[in-house]
């Protein structure tokens, strides 16, 4: 009896062991900045190559930073739609179509977003108050996202691209502008190229 209540203690731990680890890997507790950050507003085209678990996915994204929040779409080559997740404070809403790897969850996508394209101080003034493990540090031309002192995602930017501190900015030359994010734990790349990048006017509060 006391075999078992062992065994079914030891099993326990290993599966909540293995949902932290998921959360972790997946950045589903991952603190986010606020929507609007000190370059705000702009909206961009780009275009995402993502390898995910020896599968290669050519998809079109549109990524928009606005007073109403953040936004982000992802379409098939056909133009379906196969993301959209919106997040306005705290909440976050989304649609994912079945084609969609399941290894690629909603939030995944849009905090691995944010991480490339928010100002560097946003992020670092966000993770040192929260004090959850989670830190982002520079590695010469990298982002560099860990958890407790472990890796979890680098974000290679291009020499001497100003979005490696300052995030998408109008300052960007925008055809020579690729990042390339790799995940330290899953067989997971990608590589994003912002193709064009318009500013959005902010409409005052009334």
């Amino acid at each position: 009896m006391m075999a078992l209540r062992l065994l079914l203690i030891g099993l326990l731990a290993m599966i909540v062991s293995g949902c932290a680890t998921r959360q972790v890997q997946t950045l589903a507790n991952l603190p986010l900045p606020a929507d609007q950050s000190g370059n705000c507003c702009w909206q961009a085209l780009q275009q995402l190559d993502i390898t995910y678990d020896k599968q290669e996915y050519k998809l079109t994204g549109a990524l928009a930073q606005t007073r109403d929040g953040v936004t982000l779409v992802l379409l098939d080559p056909f133009g379906r739609r196969l993301l959209s997740v919106t997040k306005h404070g705290d909440v976050i809403n989304s649609y994912r179509s079945p084609e969609l790897p399941e290894g690629l969850p909603e939030r995944f996508l849009l905090a691995s977003s944010m991480l490339v394209w928010w100002p560097l101080a946003d992020w670092q003034h966000l993770l040192a108050t929260s004090k959850t493990g989670w830190q982002v540090t520079l590695d010469n031309n990298e982002r560099v996202l860990t958890y407790d002192g472990k890796v979890m995602i680098r974000a290679r930017y291009a020499p001497n691209s100003t979005a490696l501190v300052d995030g998408m900015n109008t300052n960007i030359a925008v055809t020579h502008e690729v990042v390339t994010l790799q995940h330290a734990h899953q067989a997971l790349a990608i590589q994003v190229v912002t193709q064009r990048l318009d500013t959005v006017e902010q409409v005052p509060v009334q």
